[in-house]
């Protein structure tokens, strides 16, 4: 009897004072975001707010890694947000989603990227040609305008984003949240299209390089490359924080070690600073959000004109090698210190 008095025992009761119980939960939601942080993302959630960069032919490292995260069992698109070929890439995916989820979005993106591949392309030079390519465009951008050289305005994009790309489907009130940057001409200053404004005019509008294409006249405004101003959006991606992940797809390096020494490498890393300018400005915040960017050794300016299919091939392979990184927490933060 006495050992079951003692099992029924009351034990006395103990409250912690009301500042210590709250300082004990912060810590422990603090334990929790940082154990979230370190985890590795392939056992987090898998719904994404993409932000992806504009960069010409570079956007083929961008088909790379969402063509690795269209892979995750639970991947969905909550919104999407680009500028020149991230502009491309987020129409052409979320158009292939609504038609055909995960498998629909991976092969709207593929066909795009092989179409882009079998344009034309004057980095298909003869073996032993003794010029090199990108010289001469470099010159001729220099001399002449797309005013001159392609008075029909013609666009290869044109035709291909036409037949990938429903862009009715993409206005109606199902399809996932889009934006999409263009810089007008004559103010300087960024426009950003969302859902109900998209139509075929509008992302080549986002792409329109101007030594390559006239600007593209949107009701009674002519644009060029988004790339010059809001390259890409991601400040209207925050409202999707919390309940998807925010991930920035970089084309442009943020970093890059020592000084470039000749003209080319000099250009090629102005080209890189601009192009990244607006992404420091919109994460001033301090707000880290994930990103995955192709690495500091990435090709030479001219490169976003070059849709050579093999170097096509190349960018994929390494965006998705960079989305493997990632979803094993192997990447670090934009422009972090070694």
């Amino acid at each position: 009897m006495q050992h079951e008095s003692l099992c029924v025992a009351e034990t006395p009761s103990f409250t912690w004072p009301a500042p210590l119980s709250q300082a004990a939960a912060a810590v422990h939601r603090f334990a929790l975001a940082i154990a979230r942080r370190t985890e590795p993302v392939a056992r987090r959630h898998g719904r994404f707010a993409l932000a992806l960069q504009g960069g010409g032919a570079l956007g083929a490292f961008t088909w790379g890694v969402l063509d690795r995260l269209l892979e995750l069992a639970d991947f969905h698109p909550d919104a999407l947000s680009g500028a020149s070929a991230g502009a491309a890439n987020a129409v052409v995916l979320a158009s292939g989603w609504m038609r055909g989820g995960r498998d629909g979005a991976k092969e709207a993106l593929d066909h795009f990227w092989h179409r882009v591949g079998a344009l034309p392309s004057i980095w298909r030079s003869p073996p032993g040609a003794l010029f090199d390519p990108s010289v001469a465009l470099e010159m001729a951008s220099a001399l002449v305008s797309p005013y001159d050289f392609n008075p029909l305005n013609h666009n290869p994009l044109r035709a291909i984003l036409a037949e990938l790309t429903d862009f009715e489907r993409l206005r109606r009130a199902e399809a996932p949240p889009i934006f999409v940057s263009a810089t007008e001409v004559e103010t300087g200053r960024p426009r950003i299209f969302t859902n109900a404004e998209l139509q075929l005019d509008t992302v080549l509008a986002s792409a329109c390089l101007p030594h390559l294409f006239q600007a593209v006249e949107i009701e009674g405004r002519s644009y060029w490359d988004g790339g010059y101003t809001v390259n890409p959006p991601i400040v209207p991606l925050r409202q999707f924080l919390g309940r998807a992940r925010l991930l920035l797809v970089l084309v442009n390096p943020s970093r890059r070690r020592g000084i470039p020494r000749n003209a080319r490498d000099i250009a090629a890393r102005l080209g890189q600073i601009r192009a990244n300018a607006s992404v420091w400005r919109d994460l001033e915040d301090g707000r880290a959000i994930d990103t995955i960017e192709l690495s500091e050794d990435s090709p030479g300016m001219l490169a976003k004109y070059n849709n050579d299919w093999r170097f096509i091939q190349s960018l994929r392979d390494r965006g998705r090698a960079a989305a493997e990184a990632w979803l094993a927490g192997a990447t670090p933060a934009p422009g972090a210190a070694d």
